[in-house]
C-alpha cells in the first residue's frame, strides 16, 4: 500500500468523523440529536462536547500517522455509539440506509490503514478492507430490502425515476442483486472482480444521490447514513485499483 492509497483511507475515515462533528451546526441535525438525547435522558450539553470531540479525533486521523492506539481509539467508539443505539433502537440494526452497518466498512478501512502502514498490500490489508466493503451490500440487501421492508425505503423506491411496478416487488430484487453483488465481491478474481468493485463504485455514488433527493435530511442526519459512503467508495476504489495493478 503506497502512502497515498494509505492517505485516502485515512482521508476517507476522517471525513465521517469531520462531517459528524462539525454537521452540529444544523438545525436538523441538532433537532434530531437533542430528541435522541432526551429519549436516553443524557444531559443536552452532551452533543457539543461529542462534536468537538469528533472534530478534534478527525483532524488527528487525517494529519497523523495511522497507529494500533488511534485505531483503538476509533473502534472503540464506534462499537460505543453502535451498541447504545441499536439498545435504545434494535431496528436500527436493520434500517435501510444503513445507520448502524455501515460502520462496518469504517472499521474496516482504520484496520486496512493501520495494518497497511506496517505491511503494504497484504493477504490480511486486502481481506480486511474487501469483506469490509462488501459486508454492507448483504446487510441491506438481506435486511431491510427482504426481511423487514420498511415504509420509508418502498416510498423512495416508488418515487425514485428508475422504479417500474410494483415498489415491493423492485425492493425485493434490489436486495437480492445486493446479496449477489456481496457474493461476487468476495468469490471474484482478476478482470472480474475489478468490473464488478466498479460496478460498486458506481452504485455507491448513484444510489446517495436518489435517496437524498428524496429524504434530504438524510444528508445532515447525525447518524451519518450518507457521509458514510465515502469510506466504503474509497475502499472500493482502492481494491479495483489493486485488482488492476
Amino acid at each position: 500500500m503506497t502512502q497515498r492509497e494509505n492517505f485516502a483511507l485515512r482521508a476517507a475515515v476522517a471525513f465521517v468523523w469531520l462531517a459528524t462533528g462539525l454537521l452540529v451546526a444544523s438545525p436538523t441535525y441538532r433537532q434530531i440529536g437533542s430528541g435522541l438525547l432526551l429519549e436516553l435522558r443524557l444531559p443536552a450539553a452532551l452533543m457539543p462536547i461529542t462534536c468537538l470531540a469528533e472534530v478534534v479525533l478527525g483532524l488527528r486521523v487525517l494529519l497523523g500517522p495511522p497507529s494500533r492506539w488511534l485505531a483503538a481509539l476509533q473502534i472503540g467508539m464506534m462499537a460505543v455509539f453502535t451498541t447504545i443505539l441499536a439498545v435504545h433502537d434494535p431496528m436500527l440494526l436493520v434500517n435501510p440506509f444503513g445507520m448502524l452497518t455501515k460502520n462496518l466498512p469504517i472499521v474496516a478501512c482504520v484496520l486496512a490503514a493501520t495494518l497497511g502502514a506496517e505491511e503494504g498490500w497484504s493477504q490480511r490489508v486486502v481481506w480486511v478492507l474487501r469483506v469490509g466493503s462488501a459486508l454492507p451490500w448483504f446487510t441491506e440487501g438481506l435486511f431491510p430490502k427482504i426481511l423487514f421492508p420498511q415504509d420509508i425505503e418502498i416510498a423512495v423506491v416508488a418515487a425514485s425515476p428508475l422504479s417500474f411496478g410494483d415498489p415491493h416487488h423492485l425492493l425485493q430484487g434490489l436486495g437480492l442483486l445486493q446479496i449477489v453483488a456481496f457474493a461476487c465481491a468476495l468469490t471474484l478474481r482478476g478482470r472480474w472482480l475489478r468490473a464488478c468493485l466498479l460496478v460498486q463504485a458506481g452504485a455507491l455514488l448513484v444510489l446517495p444521490v436518489l435517496v437524498g433527493m428524496e429524504l434530504p435530511d438524510l444528508w445532515v442526519h447525525p447518524f451519518g447514513p450518507l457521509t458514510k459512503n465515502v469510506p466504503l467508495l474509497t475502499g472500493t476504489l482502492l481494491l479495483a485499483r489493486r485488482c488492476s495493478s
